[in-house]
């Protein structure tokens, strides 16, 4: 596409375009991707400012150069056009728009936000629809899959640039329904500027990633924004809907003022898809699904309460888009993994090992609230607080696990620029107060493997090891470094090594 074509260049009141038939070969905001012809978007992020580097990119054969930042200087480069912009994300965003032809527009998109539950009900979600006889697409925190080919994620809602090309190439191989997770950062950052959603599904709502939207009103109102955008969608012939949990007060909340058609779900009676006869298993879960359309049996591979909203939030994705109640089932009861969720490691040991994402204390409190009912023997629960993250939750997390679990091991989980240890000690403020109403047994080991295998050295026939916060992750962030850590395929390494002793 041409230089004219990718931009309106009228609209920008700062400028200087070399070549506005430039052919743009492609678009990139990190400079090590740039090729020749590209067009590089230099914006401050999380951790760097992108003005550092434009040199790099221009050395690399960008031509253009977006920018936002209006005391920068521009170096003389006779052959490299540049454009400064106010609204650097929404710039992006809808610029990769174009570039890709718009392929939301050709398609139908689901989008999934909410605190807890998103990622499962994604997998849910594809697996039924699936299951209908149409190939779907999926973006989520642990992978995107793009019919046969599967790629590790790197943010829960990927950069804009990303989202755009993954769903061309989901156009490219005939896929015309994808299905993706839609983070508070995403929606607030405009990495989803641009993409026409049919459909949006809200799981629930409770305060989380206060580091980044410093209250719960501009959390909600991030959340919000998914809803909004479906309003918007006026060009598509897809009918809109949106689906959240009625259970949930925010949620409800959340669709106070939409006119779109509406439909809940939840354990409440009053949700138009709703859930009966409920046996847990440590496992699985078995129950009927409710719905004005009829009930339906259904095994779940994942157990918990949580999986059953997680569950009946795709179902009532699926019944508003006319899938029939069997082929539901039979999608939920496919869905035999979700990456980093519940996940039993089994290496013949007699006592089990279960990989979860729980990284607030909502999602822990479901999981070890469910674990301590289901178990006889005792919790051992290895956790962690995120570094440059919401302190405030630090104590709240820890005061969940203590009163969940007979043995606390606090560890690391992605640092980042923060002192692990401050992390850790953070957590414990929570552990020590709950322990003033009743012993627990704690500790800080700060090397996450250590800690496992600390867990593993206490555990004895019928307890439980839940190691909790990373689920499907590979790495752990450090200030200097990035080490390779999955929590699943380190306790499977240190078990099997134990059985060998």
């Amino acid at each position: 596409m041409i230089l004219k074509k990718l931009f309106n260049l009228n609209e920008y009141l700062y400028k200087n375009i070399f070549d506005d038939q430039l052919e743009v070969s492609g678009l990139a905001f990190d400079s090590r991707l740039v090729r020749p012809g590209c067009v590089f978007f230099a914006f401050p992020g999380a951790n760097t400012d992108g003005h550092l580097f434009i040199e790099d990119a221009i050395k690399r054969g960008a031509k253009v150069i977006v920018y936002s930042d209006p005391s920068f200087s521009f170096p003389t480069h006779g052959k490299v056009s540049w454009i400064r912009v106010d609204d650097e994300r929404k710039t992006m965003a809808q610029t990769a728009a174009r570039f890709y032809d718009h392929p939301s527009r050709e398609m139908r998109l689901f989008g999934i936000t909410g605190t807890n539950g998103k990622t499962s009900t994604c997998f849910f979600l594809r697996s039924i629809l699936e299951e209908d006889g149409h190939a779907c697409g999926l973006m989520t925190t642990p992978k995107n899959i793009i019919g046969p080919d599967i790629y590790e994620a790197i943010n829960t809602t990927e950069e804009s640039l990303q989202i755009q090309a993954c769903l061309k190439s989901m156009i490219k191989i005939g896929i015309r329904q994808a299905v993706l997770e839609v983070s508070s950062h995403g929606l607030a950052l405009g990495r989803v500027e641009g993409l026409l959603f049919d459909t949006a599904v809200v799981t629930n709502l409770v305060a989380e990633h206060l580091e980044f939207h410093k209250s719960f009103e501009h959390y909600f109102f991030s959340k919000k924004k998914l809803i909004e955008m479906v309003e918007q969608n006026t060009q598509k012939p897809y009918p809109r809907m949106v689906i959240v949990n009625g259970d949930d007060e925010n949620c409800r909340r959340v669709v106070f003022e939409s006119h779109l058609p509406l439909l809940t779900f939840g354990l409440q009676p009053e949700n138009e898809v709703t859930a009966e006869d409920i046996v847990y298993f440590v496992d699985r879960t078995k129950m009927k699904i409710k719905t004005p359309w009829g009930t339906e049996k259904v095994q779940l591979s994942l157990p918990g309460q949580h999986a059953v909203y997680n569950a009946l939030a795709a179902a009532a994705t699926a019944i508003s888009s006319g899938i029939e109640s069997e082929k539901i089932a039979q999608g939920l009861e496919h869905t035999h993994r979700v990456p980093g969720r519940w996940e039993v490691v089994n290496a013949g040991q007699d006592f089990l090992v279960i990989v979860d994402f729980a990284h607030n204390w909502h999602g822990l409190e479901n999981t070890l609230s469910f674990i301590k009912k289901m178990v006889q023997g005792k919790v051992i629960t290895v956790f962690g607080c995120g570094g440059e993250r919401d302190r405030n939750k630090r104590p709240m997390m820890g005061e969940t696990v203590a009163r969940w679990s007979d043995v606390c091991i606090i560890t690391s989980d992605n640092p980042r620029h923060e002192d692990p240890r401050q992390t850790a000690e953070d957590a414990m403020e929570g552990v020590n107060k709950y322990k003033k109403e009743i012993p627990v047994e704690s500790y800080i080991i700060l090397d996450r493997r250590e800690a496992i295998d600390y867990a593993f050295s206490l555990a004895q026939t019928g307890d439980v090891v839940f190691l909790a916060g990373k689920g499907p992750e590979r790495y752990q962030v450090y200030h200097d470094r990035i080490i390779c850590h999955n929590d699943y395929d380190v306790a499977l390494e240190l078990l099997k090594e134990r059985n060998l002793e």
